[in-house]
C-alpha cells in the first residue's frame, strides 16, 4: 500500500507548498545567485530553532509566544499519526502542550487510505482542524472534516466557523495573513483579497499581486510576501510600496531543495520561517527564526565571482554556506536561462555566445573567479592553462576517487565535480540477478505486452520499467553507448545502428504505445544538461524506481523499497543496487557540478574558499536537482537514510557500487545528434536515414567550433 501512500502525499504536499516553489525559480543571467548585503551595520540573524518533530501542519505567533504544529508518519492513516503542539514563550524554550484534540478528532475520522491535517490557532487562542482523508476504497474519493478544539477535546463541525477560520480552511485559499481584523488571502487564480471579521470584503488599497509571489503572514502594520526573486518584503497595510527585509543575501532562505512553507511574525516583527520539501516523508523540514540585530557588522570577507552556463543548485548552497561563515559575498550569474514553453524546457540564450565570451575573457587574463563547467571543454581549458591547481583547497581522499582523479595531472587538480549522475539498477536482489546486462533489460523491454505509462495496470502486471516517450526510451540507453558511438565527434556508424536497432525492436514490442516526441529537434530534451536530468524518466509507475540517473540517493533507497515490495512481496524487503552495465561491462557515471578556479582569479583566496565549501559534508549532505554527493560520508548517509525512513534496509555497499563506475563525460550536442536519428527512426524512418540525420547533425555542430 505504501507505494499508493507515497505518490498522494508528495500531491497534496506541492499544493500546500505550490506557491513557495513557484517563488524559487527564475534568476536571470544579471542577477546573484545570493545578493550581496547593502547595510554598512544592522541585518537579521538566521537560528535554526526546529522542534523535536518537524512536519509542520500549523505556525503561528499568538502575543508573545510560538505555537508550532506538526505531525509524525505524515504519509499514513491518521490513527498512525502523531500530533505535536510546541509552544514557545520568551525564554526560548519549547514547551509540548497536550491539548491538542488530536486522538480525539483521528478516532472521529477513523482509519483512512490516507490524511492530511491542517491546524489553525486564533489570535485569541481559539484551536481549530481541518483533516482532509482519502478512504482505501475503489473511488479513493476525498472527504473533509473540521473540528474546534476545547480543553483538549475535539468536536466536529459541519462546517468552520465564520471569519479567518473558514478563509484559512477555504480549499481555494493558496495564502493568508492576519492583519489585526482584516484578513488578507490569495485564491488560486492568484488574486490578492482582503476581508473584515464578518468574511466581508474589506475596502482596502492592495498592490498588484504577482501570481509567483507567496503570501506568508501579517499583524496589525503590515504583511509579508515571499516574491519571486527569494526575497521576503513587507507591505505596510493600505499601501502599495514594499521594503526587503530578507534579501536572500547575507542570509538567504535556507538550501536548494527546500521551499517556504508557512510563516508567523511575532513581537518586534520577528519573522518565524518554515521550509520544507515537496516529499511529506524527507525529513527535511526546518523552522527559521530570523531577528533584527542592529549592530551585526558587514559582511568583510571579500568577494567572488562564480560563472555557470546553467543554473546550479548545489553552487547556490554553497554560496549561501560560505556567506553565512566567512561572510564572503558571493556573486553568482549563469548565461542560460530555463522557460517553460509548450510544456517543454527551453533555454534563453546561446551556449556558443557564452562559451566564446568566456574563452576570451579567460585567455586575456580575466574573468570570474569561479567556474562551473559543466557541457564545457574542461580538457581544452586545461590545455590552455588558464585553470588553477585546486588541489590545496580541496582534499580529495574522501571524495569517490573514479571522479576525483579525471582532471589530475601529477599532483596538480584542475577541476572536480561536486555532484554526479550514476546510472544505476534497483530492485530486490532476485529481480536484479534476472537482468545481467542492458542488453538483457533491452529484450526484457521488447517482451513486454505495455510500456507506456499512460496504460492503467495492475500492480501485480506492472511491466520492466514504463515511460511516457521514446525520448525517456532512449536516455535509459543511450549514456551507456555514447562513448562508444561518438569516436572524436565522428560518428561510429556501426556502432550507433546498433544502438538503434535495439530501441527500435523495445517499440515495435512494448513500446508501440509510446508518444513520439519532438524533444531532439532543439538542445532541450530530457538529458541536455544535469539540472534537467530525466526526473519522469525510468518510472515503474508509482514506485519511480528501477533504473534512473538519479537526483537523491535518499530517494533511491525509497524507491527501491518499493519495488522491492512490489516483486518479492515481502514485509520488509532488502533492496540492492549495481550499476546498470553492457554486456561488455561498460557502467556509466555522469560528472556534475564541476567546479573549476580561474588561474587568473582576482580574487583567488575567496575562490579556493568557495570551491572548499562545494565539498564541504553541510552542502554535500544537501538534497539538490543536479546530482548525488561525491563525498563519501555524505553518500552513505543519503543512502542510509532512503531505507530507515521506512524501516527497511539493503546489503549494498552504495559507496563501492559508485567507486566502480566508469566515468562519462555528456555532450549535449552530440546527444542531440543521436537523439534527432533515433527520434526519425522510432517514428517510422529508415535506418539510413536515421544514420544520415545524426551525422549531418555531429558535422554541423563540429565545423562550428
Amino acid at each position: 500500500m505504501k507505494r499508493y501512500l507515497r505518490m498522494l502525499a508528495g500531491g497534496f504536499a506541492a499544493l500546500f507548498a505550490a506557491a513557495g516553489l513557484a517563488g524559487c525559480s527564475g534568476t536571470s543571467q544579471s542577477q546573484s545567485g545570493v545578493a550581496p548585503v547593502s547595510q554598512t551595520t544592522g541585518g537579521y540573524v538566521e537560528e535554526d530553532i526546529s522542534p523535536d518533530h518537524n512536519y509542520n501542519v500549523g505556525l503561528f505567533a499568538v502575543g508573545d509566544t510560538l505555537h508550532a504544529f506538526t505531525v509524525e508518519n505524515p504519509a499514513g492513516s491518521i490513527l498512525d499519526q502523531t500530533a505535536h503542539w510546541y509552544a514557545m514563550g520568551p525564554d526560548g524554550q519549547w514547551q509540548e502542550q497536550t491539548d491538542s484534540g488530536f486522538v480525539d478528532l483521528a478516532a472521529q475520522v477513523g482509519d483512512c487510505y490516507f490524511a492530511l491535517p491542517q491546524a489553525w490557532l486564533t489570535e485569541q487562542g481559539e484551536l481549530y482542524w481541518k483533516v482532509t482523508a482519502v478512504r482505501d476504497d475503489a473511488n479513493r474519493e476525498g472527504e473533509t472534516f473540521y473540528f474546534a478544539v476545547k480543553d483538549g477535546k475535539a468536536s466536529r463541525l459541519d462546517a468552520p466557523p465564520q471569519g479567518e477560520v473558514a478563509l484559512a480552511f477555504d480549499d481555494f485559499t493558496q495564502g493568508m495573513a492576519v492583519c489585526g481584523d482584516v484578513f488578507l488571502t490569495v485564491d488560486s487564480s492568484a488574486v490578492l483579497c482582503a476581508w473584515d471579521a464578518g468574511q466581508k470584503p474589506a475596502q482596502l488599497t492592495l498592490p498588484d499581486w504577482n501570481p509567483s509571489c507567496r503570501l506568508l503572514a501579517g499583524n496589525a502594520e503590515g504583511y509579508y510576501v515571499y516574491n519571486d526573486n527569494g526575497q521576503i518584503q513587507h507591505y505596510i497595510l493600505g499601501g502599495t510600496t514594499t521594503e526587503t527585509v530578507l534579501d536572500g543575501g547575507r542570509y538567504s532562505l535556507t538550501a536548494p531543495g527546500l521551499s517556504v512553507q508557512q510563516a508567523a511574525v511575532g513581537a518586534d516583527d520577528t519573522l518565524y520561517v518554515q521550509m520544507a520539501g515537496t516529499d511529506m516523508t524527507d525529513g527535511s523540514s526546518t523552522l527559521y527564526r530570523y531577528r533584527w540585530d542592529p549592530d551585526l557588522p558587514a559582511p568583510s570577507g571579500g568577494t567572488v565571482t562564480v560563472f555557470s552556463l546553467y543554473e546550479n543548485a548545489t553552487v547556490e548552497a554553497a554560496a549561501n554556506a560560505l556567506q553565512k561563515s566567512a561572510g564572503i559575498t558571493v556573486e553568482y550569474t549563469y548565461a542560460l536561462e530555463e522557460n517553460m514553453d509548450d510544456m517543454q524546457n527551453t533555454l534563453v540564450g546561446s551556449r556558443e555566445d557564452a562559451l566564446t565570451q568566456l574563452n576570451a575573457q579567460l585567455l586575456a587574463g580575466a574573468g570570474p573567479d569561479v567556474l562551473i563547467l559543466d557541457d564545457m571543454p574542461v580538457d581544452s581549458l586545461v590545455e590552455k592553462g588558464v585553470l588553477a591547481d585546486i588541489s590545496q583547497a580541496v582534499s580529495t581522499q574522501d571524495l569517490l576517487p573514479n571522479l576525483a582523479g579525471i582532471w589530475r595531472q601529477g599532483d596538480a587538480v584542475y577541476a572536480l565535480p561536486a555532484r554526479c549522475f550514476p546510472l544505476l539498477l534497483g530492485s530486490d536482489a532476485e529481480t536484479l540477478a534476472t537482468i545481467p546486462d542492458a542488453e538483457t533489460l533491452a529484450q526484457q523491454l521488447a517482451a513486454e505486452p505495455d510500456l507506456s505509462l499512460e496504460q492503467a495496470t495492475p500492480p501485480a502486471q506492472l511491466p520492466v520499467l514504463a515511460y511516457y516517450n521514446t525520448v525517456q526510451l532512449f536516455d535509459t540507453f543511450y549514456p551507456l553507448y555514447a562513448d562508444e558511438i561518438w569516436q572524436d565527434g565522428a560518428l561510429n556508424e556501426p556502432a550507433y545502428r546498433q544502438f538503434l536497432e535495439m530501441l527500435g525492436e523495445i517499440v515495435v514490442g512494448g513500446g508501440a504505445r509510446l508518444r513520439s516526441s519532438a524533444d531532439f529537434t532543439r538542445l532541450t530534451g530530457t538529458y541536455y544538461h544535469p539540472q534537467t536530468g530525466t526526473g519522469s524518466c525510468y518510472t515503474n509507475y508509482e514506485c519511480r524506481a528501477f533504473c534512473e540517473p538519479v537526483f537523491s540517493l535518499e530517494t533511491v533507497g525509497m524507491d527501491i523499497f518499493y519495488h522491492s515490495s512490489l516483486s518479492s512481496g515481502a514485509v520488509s524487503p532488502v533492496g540492492e543496487v549495481k550499476a546498470l552495465t553492457t554486456a561488455a561491462g561498460r557502467s556509466c557515471i555522469q560528472p556534475s557540478c564541476i567546479a573549476a578556479v580561474n588561474a587568473a582569479a582576482e580574487n583567488k583566496q575567496q575562490a579556493m574558499q568557495f570551491v572548499q565549501t562545494l565539498f564541504s559534508e553541510e552542502v554535500q549532505k544537501q538534497t539538490t536537482v543536479d546530482g548525488v554527493p561525491v563525498l563519501r560520508t555524505a553518500i552513505q548517509s543519503q543512502w542510509d537514510y532512503g531505507f530507515s525512513e521506512y524501516g527497511a534496509e539493503s546489503g549494498t555497499d552504495i559507496v563501492q557500487v559508485l567507486e566502480g563506475m566508469k566515468p562519462s563525460l555528456p555532450s549535449t550536442q552530440l546527444r542531440a545528434a543521436a537523439g534527432q536519428g533515433a527520434g526519425e527512426y522510432l517514428a517510422g524512418g529508415s535506418l539510413d536515414e536515421a544514420v544520415n540525420t545524426a551525422r549531418q547533425a555531429a558535422e554541423l555542430w563540429l565545423a562550428e567550433q
